[in-house]
C-alpha cells in the first residue's frame, strides 16, 4: 500500500528537488518500505522524514485529512492556544494533555513533526492533526474540523491614519490586485512623511507584486546586487509547468509594463529549458529601483517569525534603504529553497517541490 505515492516521492527528490545535492544523504537514506495501517500513519511517516530536510517548502500534504481549528504555542513549557475558530476553546486557554499524552511526552515523542526546538518557531499543526482533542480542565475537546479554518484572512491596505500612513500586505499571492490598490494610492504614499508597512505573518507569493511599491519610498536610486549564486533546476517538469501559469497570468493582466516583466521571466525558462541545475546569477545581476518620492519619508517596517517566502524577500531588500527600518522579530527563514511546484499523488496527497 503506498507503493506509488512513495516512487513519486523518491523520483521528485532525486530528479526535480532543488536541494539535492545538498541533501543527497538524507534522499540516500530514503526511508524503507513498509506496510502502513492506513493514510494517516503513512503521512505522519513521510512527514517526519522530510522534516528532516529542514525545508519548509518540501512538504506532503493530506487533501483528506481532518485540519486542527485551534492555533497553539509553547511557553515557558506550558501549552497555550493563541488562536481558535472552536467556540468551546477559547484563546489563552491552557492544554494539559493531547490525547492521552501530557504535553511534555509530547515533546520527547514527536518533536520530529514540531519542525524546530525553539518555541515561538515549533509547528503545532501536524501533532494537534496526530492527538485529534484536547484536555483543559477537566474537559476533553475535539480539534479537528472538516473544512480548513481560515486563521489568516487576507488583507492589502494602504489607509491613512492621525500621524502616520499604513499599508498592510498579509501575503504577495495576489499581484494583480496589489498592482491596482498601489497604484489607486500612488499619491498618497508620495505624500506620507510617515509610513508603516505590516508584513507581521506575511504568508509569501510572488516577489513582483511589491516591487512597484519601492520607488515610492525613496528619492534616489539605489542598486540590488546579488553576489551569491541563484540555482534553479530547471527540470522539463518544471518548465513546462512554469511556462503554462506565466501564460495564463500574462492573459489576464492588461499593464504593457507588469506583461514585459513576466515575459522576461517566461523567458528564463525557454532558455534555460530542461537543462537541470542552472545559475541563474552567472553575471551577478543588478537591480536599479529608481526613487520617484520627492521627499524621503520615515519609514518602518513590522515582521515577525510568521513572515515567509516574499514576505522574507521583501524585507530583504527593505533592509538596504537608508529611510527605512525594519521593526520585529526574525523572520520564518524560507528562502533557501523555494519556487515551488505541486505533485499530485493519487488524489489523496499533493507533495511542494522547491525547484
Amino acid at each position: 500500500m503506498y507503493t506509488n505515492e512513495i516512487d513519486t516521492i523518491k523520483h521528485q527528490l532525486i530528479n526535480e528537488y532543488a536541494g539535492y545535492q545538498d541533501k543527497k544523504s538524507l534522499i540516500d537514506n530514503f526511508p524503507k518500505y513498509t506496510r502502513y495501517k492506513n493514510s494517516n500513519e503513512f503521512y505522519f511517516h513521510m512527514t517526519k522524514y522530510l522534516n528532516k530536510f529542514q525545508d519548509p517548502h518540501l512538504k506532503i500534504h493530506n487533501t483528506n485529512s481532518l485540519h486542527p481549528n485551534i492555533r497553539v504555542q509553547l511557553f515557558e513549557n506550558h501549552l497555550y492556544i493563541i488562536d481558535s475558530k472552536n467556540q468551546n476553546l477559547p484563546t489563552g486557554t491552557l492544554i494539559k494533555m493531547l490525547g492521552k499524552s501530557t504535553v511534555e511526552e509530547v515533546l520527547n515523542k514527536d518533536k520530529d513533526l514540531l519542525k524546530s526546538s525553539n518555541p515561538e518557531r515549533m509547528d503545532w499543526t501536524d501533532v494537534l492533526k496526530k492527538y485529534e482533542y484536547v484536555t483543559t480542565g477537566n474537559q476533553i475537546i475535539s480539534i479537528l474540523q472538516k473544512d480548513n479554518p481560515n486563521f489568516f484572512d487576507q488583507s492589502y491596505k494602504i489607509e491613512e491614519r492621525k500621524t502616520y500612513l499604513y499599508i498592510r500586505f498579509s501575503d504577495f499571492l495576489d499581484h494583480t490586485k496589489i498592482s491596482r490598490l498601489i497604484k489607486q494610492n500612488k499619491n498618497l504614499i508620495l505624500n506620507a512623511n510617515q509610513i508603516i508597512i505590516d508584513v507581521r505573518g506575511n504568508r509569501g507569493g510572488s516577489d513582483l507584486a511589491f516591487f512597484e511599491l519601492l520607488p515610492l519610498l525613496i528619492n534616489n536610486d539605489i542598486t540590488i546586487k546579488n553576489e551569491f549564486p541563484y540555482y534553479h533546476r530547471f527540470t522539463k517538469a518544471y518548465c513546462d509547468e512554469r511556462l503554462e501559469v506565466l501564460s495564463e497570468i500574462i492573459n489576464q493582466i492588461s499593464d504593457s509594463k507588469e506583461i514585459d516583466e513576466y515575459k522576461t521571466f517566461s523567458k528564463l525558462f525557454k532558455d534555460n529549458y530542461d537543462k537541470g541545475l542552472v545559475n541563474i546569477n552567472y553575471e551577478q545581476e543588478t537591480k536599479v529601483i529608481k526613487g520617484i518620492n520627492n521627499a524621503l519619508p520615515n519609514v518602518k517596517v513590522l515582521c515577525d517569525f510568521e513572515c515567509g517566502s516574499s514576505g522574507e524577500s521583501f524585507v530583504e531588500i527593505v533592509q538596504r534603504f537608508t529611510n527605512i527600518e525594519v521593526i520585529g522579530r526574525p523572520t520564518r527563514g524560507m528562502n533557501d529553497y523555494s519556487n515551488v511546484m505541486i505533485i499530485n499523488l493519487n488524489d489523496n496527497f499533493i507533495l511542494s517541490v522547491p525547484h
